[in-house]
């Protein structure tokens, strides 16, 4: 699997960097469907968001995951192929400019179906052969990727998750999984975590 065709999925972390530049210094509209707009603005007023400054949703999220994904994480973003599960946004571009806020992902917080297709349009959007989500395997993250219904996508889809963890799983999950990312845009397998498992989804 060509990591370089392929959309990267990965979860947002409740650490974020401060600050940021007002929304006007940033072009473009993401484009995203109305609905997912209505439904952010509703969970975003929850969730104390700070919409005068803005960041790249990649330099935003500074977690275990974005800590240890490394230089390959912002190598991957300029390829427009890493959407963030976002529990303050729903779904988000990795170069999306996006607030602080302090929510996580809860699935009740978003009509059933809405992220769901928005994620098979956005493979379908990127054309993407693949798709592979990098997410902790009893998360609310990866539970709403296994639920999405791939087919429409045309895309062979795999979720990495990591296995076997005890001691420490909010800290040492998020960090093999961003070791996970590197290692598979460098295309370098010997670098994998132990406990890595990667389950076909279609």
């Amino acid at each position: 699997m060509d990591p370089r065709s392929a959309l990267l999925v990965i979860a947002c972390s409740s650490a974020k960097a401060p600050g940021g530049r007002p929304l006007a210094e940033f072009g473009g509209d993401a484009g995203w469907p109305q609905e997912l707009i209505e439904a952010r603005a509703r969970v975003l007023a929850q969730a104390g968001a700070d919409d005068g400054r803005l960041l790249p949703a990649w330099r935003r999220y500074t977690g275990h995951f974005y800590q240890h994904a490394g230089p390959a994480l912002a190598e991957a973003v300029a390829s427009g192929r890493v959407l963030i599960i976002s529990g303050g946004y729903g779904l988000a571009r990795a170069d999306e400019p996006i607030a602080r806020y302090d929510r996580p992902l809860r699935l009740a917080d978003w009509s059933r179906g809405l992220l769901e297709r928005t994620l098979v349009a956005e493979a379908r959007r990127v054309g993407a052969r693949s798709v592979v989500g990098f997410l902790a395997t009893s998360s609310d993250y990866a539970k709403l990727f296994r639920r999405v219904d791939w087919r429409a996508s045309g895309a062979q889809v795999v979720l990495a998750t990591v296995e076997g963890v005890q001691d420490g799983a909010q800290a040492r999950v998020p960090r093999a999984l961003g070791q996970a990312f590197s290692a598979s845009w460098r295309e370098e397998p010997g670098d994998q975590p132990a406990g890595l498992t990667w389950e076909p989804l279609t």
